[in-house]
């Protein structure tokens, strides 16, 4: 009889706990993995495909040269504009694949941003948030592209990869780990 009531006591007591948010929300790790994962793959092929347009003329492309070209319109200061070309060509090409594939995710976000970043401070940011159409060139996009591109960088920047990636295979814990990592056991000798 005493072993009943000490467990129906402890049910009671249990029950009566305050939940934490994990037990709010259950089990997210997976979901949130999968949402890493999509804005991973979404992130990294815009990157890449737009890349390989810049850097191989694949997708209608038009290749590095004509790229570079269109950089030297920008007379950006310091470096060639054949250098530039490169530079941004290849950010976007290989930070596209290490963010589709999850490996060193954090530091592959950080050229995307800065691509972008100096996308909209020599090209796009004198049109606007949205842009505008001109009578001879067309449309002339604005920097809202940009800035969608940068904050989804930036969110992965924060989060890590999720589970479902190299990174979480090839690294347990640490900065190139899966995501945030607790600071401590919130559930003490389990």
């Amino acid at each position: 009889m005493r072993e009943e009531g000490i467990g129906k006591e402890m049910t009671e007591n249990t029950l009566r706990a305050p939940l934490t948010p994990p037990q709010l929300q259950g089990h997210t790790g997976f979901a949130t993995s999968l949402a890493l994962l999509l804005l991973r793959l979404t992130l990294g092929y815009v990157m890449f495909f737009h890349g390989a347009q810049k850097m191989l003329g694949w997708f209608g492309g038009k290749g590095i040269e004509a790229f570079a070209g269109a950089a030297a319109l920008q007379q950006l200061p310091v470096l060639p504009p054949i250098a530039c070309a490169w530079m941004a060509a290849s950010a976007e090409v290989f930070g596209g694949i290490l963010l589709m594939v999850g490996l060193l995710t954090r530091l592959a976000t950080l050229p995307v941003i800065v691509t972008m970043v100096v996308a909209i401070l020599t090209v796009h940011g004198a049109n606007g948030f949205a842009g505008f159409r001109d009578p001879v060139k067309g449309m002339q996009a604005g920097y809202e592209y940009n800035l969608v591109l940068i904050t989804m960088a930036t969110a992965l920047l924060l989060t890590g990869p999720g589970l479902i990636s190299a990174d979480a295979f090839l690294f347990r814990r640490g900065l190139w780990a899966r995501g945030p990592q607790p600071l401590e056991n919130p559930i003490k000798g389990s």
